[in-house]
């Protein structure tokens, strides 16, 4: 049975229809208070049931029913998918972000209760980590050059990978060697190589002589994030051009 108990609950303009009694409980992004479609974006939990531009109320933290995209077990993490559900958070995904735990059991399609804290969803890194001061700003799944504090601008200045997205000044969690998320600036396939180019994005085009720092888990789409085994500054050189 789902319950509700104390939650936060911030409110924002609905950047979509949502009076449709189905998208009550689903995911939302803040920043254009639209359905989410991961966990990356996902800001909090649909409360009310709003018109485009209308007051929207969100739930970011707490305890809260929710719409269970899959069978969910009782104390599985879980993370968003398309149109805002909420589906359990691979272990060995680590592009997946956790949002939350389920209560009680529930099965697909219903509502269900879990405990949420947004605020400080994170991926699921397996591999070396440390918490890190950043002087720029750098987003979730982007390489890092750790001396300058800022995004890698080449595979050579790639020492870590954030794992979180942060501003400028502030620290998060960032990858220093093994299982991660990335974001990829070009379409990529499960097994390519990997190095990084301008503005900090993984790429597979590697030229003969480049530094290869990871290998994609899984296929990646251009401009998102997926799961990486990043190398790091163990990586090595490519000997002849890899697409």
């Amino acid at each position: 049975m789902a319950t509700e108990n104390k939650n936060f609950v911030t409110s924002l303009a609905a950047g979509e229809d949502l009076y449709a009694s189905g998208y009550r409980y689903h995911a939302i992004a803040l920043n254009d208070g639209k359905l989410a479609v991961n966990g990356e974006e996902a800001s909090g939990i649909l409360l009310n049931k709003p018109k485009s531009g209308e007051h929207l109320e969100l739930g970011y933290g707490g305890e809260m029913i929710f719409a269970a995209g899959q069978a969910l077990t009782a104390g599985d993490k879980v993370t968003v998918t398309t149109s805002g559900w909420f589906m359990k958070a691979d272990s060995l995904d680590p592009g997946d972000i956790i949002v939350g735990e389920v209560k009680a059991n529930v099965t697909s399609g219903s509502l269900g209760t879990g405990i949420f804290w947004f605020p400080n969803a994170d991926y699921v890194p397996q591999g070396f980590t440390a918490n890190i001061a950043a002087k720029d700003a750098i987003g979730a799944g982007y390489a890092a050059d750790l001396f300058a504090g800022a995004v890698a601008a080449a595979g050579y200045d790639a020492d870590a990978v954030a794992q979180n997205t942060v501003s400028s000044g502030g620290t998060t969690n960032f990858l220093l060697l093994g299982i991660g998320a990335g974001r990829v600036g070009a379409p990529t396939s499960a097994g390519q190589n990997l190095t990084v180019t301008t503005s900090g994005y993984f790429t597979p085009a590697v030229t003969s002589g480049g530094m290869v720092v990871a290998k994609a888990i899984s296929a990646i789409a251009s401009g998102t994030t997926g799961n990486i085994m990043f190398y790091g500054q163990g990586g090595y050189k490519a000997t002849s051009w890899t697409a």
